[in-house]
């Protein structure tokens, strides 16, 4: 009975999963002036990696991008955008393969798999390898898992001593942590709101566009170089994790802490619109002024990610000898 009720609580979020997006702003900013390797030029090499991980292969590119990657923002008329340089030489600096592939997993290596018997509730099995869902006592999906699994194959990388993947799999590591720090990616919602939605259809649309919704907000606020936005990511302190257990749970809490919060702010500005359809990047300018709250909830998560996430990034390079 326990597992037919959780799954009745999942089955109402019937959408496609996306993630945080900007993440190549978000990563950039995390670390090009923070690293003290991030201007070191790296050599591209080829992929040469016996993996147990399935990938929609349609889907994967293994071969270098950077200096293709950005090249305009269909989000604004204006719009920050860092910067995506040719290799030289064959050689591309640590930023720019962190900030590059940091995106890598959005771009369908999780899509049109069979992950798990739960992800035709969610879309597809993107969501079951971006979230890892808390419902009560239960626990849901592999967000987590993704994480770890590309630490460890960036472990792997420069254990024999190929530097270009292992910036390149932790990259995807940093996707995925980045993810957990979304409120929606771990809850589809407020608790009893997630109740009301098995039965509430109104309610269950209105959870899914808000997850739809807030997915865009932190691409409002990086996108338009918002400087407090900036400022909180630039200005973070490293907080250090005694293990990747503790540094997931950290970053998960930052997620589901603020779902209520966030799921509030967004309905005190845009509940008739979010009844019917996803906000966008312009309804976000039209109503800036009354976002205030919104926006700093946000900017407290993410700042506080950034200090968790620098705090990895320093103890993971310094345990793999890059600095």
């Amino acid at each position: 009975m326990k597992k037919i009720f959780i799954m009745m609580v999942l089955g109402f979020h019937c959408l496609m999963t996306f993630s945080w997006s900007a993440h190549e702003v978000l990563t950039y900013l995390l670390i090009k002036d923070f690293l003290p390797n991030s201007d070191k030029l790296v050599q591209i090499t080829s992929y040469n990696y016996d993996e147990k991980r399935v990938y929609n292969k349609d889907s994967l590119r293994l071969d270098d991008y950077c200096g293709e990657f950005i090249k305009s923002c269909s989000l604004r008329d204006i719009c920050y955008l860092p910067p995506d340089p040719k290799p030289v030489d064959g050689k591309v600096p640590v930023w720019q393969i962190l900030m590059v592939y940091s995106v890598e997993p959005d771009f369908g290596m999780d899509e049109g798999l069979q992950l798990s018997p739960l992800q035709d509730m969610i879309g597809n099995s993107q969501g079951v390898r971006h979230m890892k869902y808390n419902i009560a006592i239960f626990e849901f999906f592999e967000g987590s898992q993704s994480f770890y699994y590309f630490v460890d194959m960036s472990r792997q990388a420069f254990k024999k001593g190929d530097e270009y993947w292992g910036y390149r799999f932790l990259a995807r590591a940093l996707h995925y942590l980045e993810d957990l720090s979304m409120p929606y990616h771990n809850a589809p919602g407020p608790f009893f709101d997630t109740l009301k939605a098995i039965t509430d259809k109104q309610m269950a649309q209105l959870l899914s566009n808000s997850h739809y919704s807030y997915d865009e907000y932190l691409a409002y606020l990086l996108y338009d170089y918002d400087q407090d936005a900036v400022d909180a990511i630039k200005q973070a302190q490293p907080e250090n994790s005694r293990h990747l257990r503790q540094l997931i749970q950290k970053v998960r809490w930052l997620g589901l802490s603020n779902i209520e919060n966030v799921d509030k702010q967004l309905r005190v500005v845009y509940e008739d619109l979010l009844k019917e359809r996803v906000l966008t990047i312009s309804d976000y300018v039209a109503r800036k002024g009354d976002l205030q709250t919104l926006k700093k909830v946000t900017i407290d998560i993410i700042s506080r990610f950034s200090s968790l996430a620098r705090g990895f990034l320093m103890s993971f390079l310094k345990e793999v000898g890059q600095i």
